[in-house]
Parts: structure tokens; C-alpha cells; sequence
């Protein structure tokens, strides 16, 4: 990502979801000093589907859907003046024409529209968000309903695997940034008992590290039942009021028939809250220009007793 990257980028579809996406990332790009980049992909079916369409016929609908987002991008200038917006219409498949964006552009955040609504396990994220959040270089802002802000209690979701550094260095930035406070918390998967277990002393380590930075922290560390981890999760940022849960999400195994490798998935399936999906590269990329400072700059002025962020470190 450009260090100097100021790009919110909104794929917008014109349903309810995407609309109200768009606001938030107004709100979010007047109070950052960002510019929106809106853009709408027009899916076609197959190569005999452009066989058979006349070019006309396609210019003329691209034509039509440019002019609604322009049209759109005027009111949202006319309330917001000074914002800067652009507009885009590409062709093809939806989550891959994002993809080739966020990488051309190299965004600061990427804002999607979630439009799934359900609490059953069987349903599933469209295809387009399951890709995006998968594959993003820049972080993704999965929202639900008509939400104007980034919230201050922030669920952060702990594990054992090598990505902790990185998630909690991300969690620090997000908690100076925006003045928020995180929430810990993990669940055990095991009969140990919780304060001999590896999760709890990574758990108070990463608290450590985290209050010694100025940012508030709690923890909860759940004992095993029968409840699957990511719903204790949800359960607990219902219980806290979270106005955010921050994941990261792992290429590797991340499929519907892998409970372990679905859990981001469930999370952003199942949440009410936003949710910020980050990939490894999110994280190596992106959170420099969340403070404007360079990762490096930035990491030599958090103190890390406990030295949880060191994975960070490169």
C-alpha cells in the first residue's frame, strides 16, 4: 500500500446494503482527510452473452449505470463539500474486478455492504464478500444495517496461530487511532484448566502490551463447552455492546467444510457489528496509513514488554 494512501474504496450494487455502506465511508473519509472511490461491476453471464450483445447495446448500459454513480457522488458533494469522490464501472466477475482494484489503487479500507441477514450456520456470505475478505490486500469493513461510524469497544478474537503479533499490533493501532477500547477474548478448546493453559498467558501478555500503550483492555477467557468458539465470540460482543469485532482471516483451509478455517467466515456471517477482516498482508500493507506514519516509525514507539508484537517486526 502507498504510505500516503488517503483511497476508501465502496463497490456499490444501488441495494439498501451498499447504499448505506457508501455513508459510512462519507463519514468515515470527511473525518480522515480520505477520498471514496465508488465503483459498480457489471457481471456478465458468459463470452456468448458479449457474443451475441451488440457493443452498442453494452456502452449504452454502462453509459446508464456511470451516470447514476456520478449522479449519486454530486449529492453526496453537495452535502460534504471539499470530499473528494470518483467514480468507476468495470465488467466482469465482481469479486475479481474489486481484487484488481484494491490492488491497482491500494485503498486504506475497503467498505462492503453486507446484505445476508440470518443467524443459521448453513447460510452462507455472497460470493463477492467470501472472496474479497479472503484475498484483500487492504482491510475490509464488512458492515450490516445503517451504521455512520467505527465504534469504540473493539472485540478482538485471540488464538495460537503465528498471526497474533500482527492482530494485536493492528488492534493497538486501531485503539490509538480512533480512541477505542479492546475486548480480549478467546475460548479453550481443551480440559486444561484455563490459568495453565497457553491462550491465558498469551491472553494477559497481550493485555500487558496492550494497557502499557495507552489503550484501554479486558479479557475473557471462556471454558470448553459445547458452544463453538466463534459463536462464544459473538456472544460476548453482544454481552460487552462491541461496536466492532477485528479478525484476521487465513487463505489456508478457509473453506465452508473447515470449522477451523471458517471461523472468519462465520464471524462475518453471523455478526450484527461491523467487522474488520484483515489478511497478512492487510496488516504488512495497510496500517500505516491508518496514522499516517510508516509501520516501522510506528512500531518502535509501542512498548512491548511481553514481546507479543514481535512478529510484526520483520
Amino acid at each position: 500500500m502507498k504510505k500516503d494512501s488517503k483511497d476508501i474504496l465502496v463497490p456499490i450494487d444501488f441495494e439498501k446494503a451498499s447504499l448505506n455502506a457508501l455513508k459510512f465511508a462519507t463519514k468515515f473519509a470527511k473525518e480522515n482527510n480520505s477520498r471514496i472511490t465508488i465503483v459498480n461491476v457489471l457481471e456478465t453471464p458468459g463470452i456468448l452473452a458479449d457474443f451475441f450483445a451488440s457493443s452498442d447495446q453494452i456502452v449504452k448500459l454502462v453509459n446508464q449505470i456511470k451516470d447514476k454513480l456520478d449522479k449519486i457522488a454530486s449529492d453526496i458533494k453537495k452535502e460534504n463539500p471539499g470530499l473528494e469522490i470518483s467514480t468507476r464501472v468495470e465488467r466482469g466477475k465482481a469479486y475479481k474486478k474489486i481484487l484488481e482494484i484494491i490492488n491497482e489503487i491500494e485503498p486504506r479500507m475497503v467498505v462492503l455492504g453486507e446484505n445476508h441477514q440470518g443467524k443459521n450456520q448453513e447460510q452462507n456470505l455472497g460470493t463477492s464478500v467470501y472472496q474479497i475478505t479472503l484475498q484483500s490486500s487492504a482491510p475490509v469493513l464488512t458492515l450490516k444495517g445503517d451504521r455512520t461510524e467505527i465504534g469504540k469497544k473493539i472485540v478482538v478474537p485471540l488464538d495460537l496461530t503465528k498471526s497474533t503479533g500482527k492482530k494485536l499490533f493492528s488492534a493497538i493501532v486501531y485503539g490509538l487511532n480512533y480512541h477505542a477500547e479492546i475486548h480480549l477474548v478467546s475460548a479453550l478448546i481443551g480440559g486444561i484448566d484455563a490459568k495453565q493453559s497457553r491462550i491465558y498467558k498469551k491472553m494477559k501478555d497481550a493485555e500487558r502490551t496492550i494497557t502499557e500503550n495507552n489503550v484501554k483492555c479486558t479479557t475473557a477467557l471462556f471454558k470448553r463447552t459445547e458452544t463453538l468458539p466463534y459463536k462464544r465470540v459473538l456472544e460476548y460482543a453482544t454481552k460487552v455492546n462491541a461496536e466492532m469485532i477485528l479478525i484476521m482471516t487465513h487463505q489456508e483451509g478457509y473453506t465452508y467444510d473447515n470449522y477451523i478455517g471458517a471461523f472468519a467466515h462465520h464471524i462475518i456471517n453471523e455478526s450484527d457489528v461491523p467487522v474488520l477482516s484483515l489478511t497478512s498482508s492487510a496488516t504488512d500493507k495497510s496500517l500505516s496509513s491508518i496514522t499516517d506514519k510508516s509501520i516501522s516509525s510506528l512500531f518502535t514507539t509501542l512498548v512491548d514488554p511481553a514481546g507479543v508484537l514481535s512478529q510484526k517486526k520483520k
